[in-house]
């Protein structure tokens, strides 16, 4: 089940189209089941691939689209090239992101508040340096200003990893990579938007023919980010 957006109104979001993701009756049943901010016993065991190669093609004109995966980038990172929707590779700890990035896969993941200490770019394993969100430093700031029209995340070639730091009442789980849960789409306005496209009847299209669509009708130069919500698994 796909929604889809065309100007967010979220304070990160804001002013970018975007979508949101969700099993039918699941709202984890796109997600991996072995991602670890993932509370539930639910989830998908493999990719749809039918909707991941749409997405990757699902790019406004004259603009750019970014997305999150928890699926393992081995499986689709060979699948990334430029033009493309750039797929981050959402890892577990800074040590498997820095893995990722030494290998050309755009990596983010997420820890504590500790662990910046006071820096807006903090070193990882492996040499690579990690780069903190610029949202988090500046009020009001959005993917939209992010990068002057193309933000870090939708960067492909890039050499270093984007670290967000845990928020929402779920921080706690999400900087403890010893604890399963976190998810921040789990709470909030975000819950309560992923749970309504759960309970959604079905499309009359799949979510990738519906990417498609919803891409190639933007206006030119728009930021797409790809489900805000949910992930690239088969339902």
């Amino acid at each position: 089940m796909l929604h889809t957006i065309q100007q967010s109104r979220s304070t990160k979001t804001a002013g970018c189209a975007v979508t949101y993701r969700a099993g039918l009756g699941d709202r984890f049943g796109t997600c991996p089941k072995t991602c670890e901010l993932n509370p539930s016993q639910s989830g998908a065991d493999s990719i749809d691939w039918e909707y991941f190669d749409a997405v990757l093609y699902a790019v406004p004109r004259r603009g750019v689209s970014f997305t999150y995966s928890h699926f393992d980038w081995k499986a689709w990172g060979h699948k990334l090239k430029e033009g493309r929707t750039v797929v981050n590779y959402s890892a577990p700890n800074p040590l498997e992101a820095a893995a990722a990035t030494r290998e050309g896969v755009p990596a983010v993941t997420v820890v504590g508040p500790d662990y910046w200490q006071g820096r807006r770019n903090q070193s990882a394993p492996l040499g690579v340096k990690m780069i903190r969100c610029p949202a988090e430093l500046k009020k009001g700031f959005t993917c939209s200003d992010c990068g002057n029209g193309r933000p870090l995340c939708a960067r492909l070639g890039r050499d270093f990893i984007i670290g967000f730091t845990a928020h929402g009442p779920n921080k706690r789980k999400a900087a403890d990579v010893k604890e399963r849960g976190g998810c921040y789409a789990d709470a909030g306005n975000c819950r309560i938007w992923w749970n309504r496209l759960a309970n959604d009847t079905a499309q009359d299209e799949t979510d990738g023919e519906k990417a498609t669509r919803f891409a190639k009708g933007l206006p030119p130069g728009t930021i797409l980010r790809h489900h805000i919500a949910g992930d690239m698994g088969r339902e």
